[in-house]
């Protein structure tokens, strides 16, 4: 397939994205390489919305998922050889049957997301097997920490082909200082009360049970005016339910705004009108909401998993707890609440912290510098 195209990528610049469109983070990151020139193709299903791509392609809809399943790697195959594309890019690491064809193309990069080749998530039972096809198949594979670099490696022998890019985000979209009197309206949040944010998806997996119980402890011990913000990003309906259920048991229904999905746009604003986030599910990759508080000044309350060690010490520039552990979350929360010098030396580590790591703009040329590699390569 590598052979055929092979003329094609002489005349045009053309990446082909797969990867889910519906998601904010990968729908911005199949965007990057238009900076670099590149026409921009997606394959999802369902279709992405064709606005600002050059293509948008997916399987055709069958009511018979087992035609479906057999259909849809012939029509990313028709795709690929309509649209000639020069590289492939892959997000995430799991696509089921369109490996049969991805595996055979090349060039091909794959973005691993975190619990995609994390065995405590979703690297284990059939879906082993799809993952290592892929990350075998890879020219390129692009992580975005030490932890996950070992979790490749654990898989096969994939250092010399990992790339560090963090994607990062827009230092001038978050930042500190913004006005929030909007939201502070919305939500009839007073100026006296002290905000936690609980950003996260609302599912059981990220323990949001868990922070609300804390935070019902840490009101009745500290005796303090404040609110907990919960996000509901790609709810779990019944584990929402249970949730405010919780929230009018412990009645906190006062000091608890259920705030449904945020909007991309918001998600700044959120973050600058909260003094802290938390976030402490059992396994994780590097969360993209944890570099956007940390470049807003949101003190970071995390669970004690490796990856976050990476960039946030506890008791400096942020706090790590036990899992799972109520009365320790609750503990941090009074430390953080009560340490407010702490916070503002946290929150300049912080920023400075993301300006180097995680700054879009530097991330975007990195990206594209494989891309322009790859072509080269395959071109020659």
């Amino acid at each position: 397939m590598a052979a055929g195209l092979k003329n094609s990528r002489m005349r045009s610049k053309r990446i082909l994205i797969l990867g889910d469109p519906n998601s904010p983070l990968i729908w911005e990151r199949g965007q990057v390489g238009h900076k670099a020139g590149y026409e921009i193709y997606w394959y999802s299903a369902p279709k992405a919305d064709s606005k600002g791509l050059a293509g948008a392609f997916g399987p055709p809809l069958s009511r018979f998922s087992k035609i479906s399943a057999l259909w849809s790697p012939l029509s990313l195959r028709q795709t690929i050889h309509r649209v000639q594309p020069n590289l492939i890019h892959v997000h995430p690491a799991y696509q089921h049957v369109y490996t049969f064809v991805l595996s055979r193309f090349k060039p091909l990069i794959l973005t691993v997301m975190g619990g995609d080749v994390l065995p405590d998530q979703f690297f284990n039972g059939h879906r082993k097997w799809f993952i290592k096809k892929l990350l075998d198949a890879a020219d390129i594979i692009t992580s975005k920490s030490s932890f996950l670099d070992r979790a490749l490696n654990q898989i096969g022998h994939y250092a010399h082909k990992i790339r560090r890019v963090t994607w990062g985000i827009d230092t001038q979209e978050f930042r500190p200082g913004m006005n929030v009197d909007f939201l502070r309206r919305r939500w009839n949040i007073q100026t006296d009360e002290f905000v936690f944010f609980c950003p996260r998806i609302c599912q059981p997996f990220y323990n949001k049970h868990i922070t609300i119980q804390a935070f019902g402890q840490y009101l009745r011990e500290s005796g303090g005016k404040a609110k907990l913000i919960v996000a509901e990003f790609f709810p779990d309906k019944t584990y929402c339910l249970q949730l405010r259920k919780l929230v009018s048991e412990l009645n906190l229904s006062e000091q608890v705004c259920f705030v449904g999905e945020i909007a991309r746009e918001e998600m700044s604003a959120y973050f600058n009108l909260s003094e802290i986030m938390i976030a402490a599910p059992p396994s994780d990759g590097m969360p993209q909401s944890l570099y956007e508080a940390m470049a807003c000044g949101t003190f970071p309350i995390l669970g004690n998993l490796p990856q976050y060690q990476e960039i946030v010490r506890d008791g400096v520039n942020g706090r790590l707890v036990r899992i799972g552990d109520v009365e320790a979350l609750a503990e941090a929360m009074r430390w953080a609440a009560h340490h407010s010098q702490e916070r503002k030396t946290a929150a300049l580590i912080n920023r400075q912290c993301i300006v180097e790591v995680a700054n879009k703009e530097t991330q975007d040329r990195f990206m594209n510098a494989i891309y322009d590699e790859l072509c080269e390569k395959y071109s020659a």
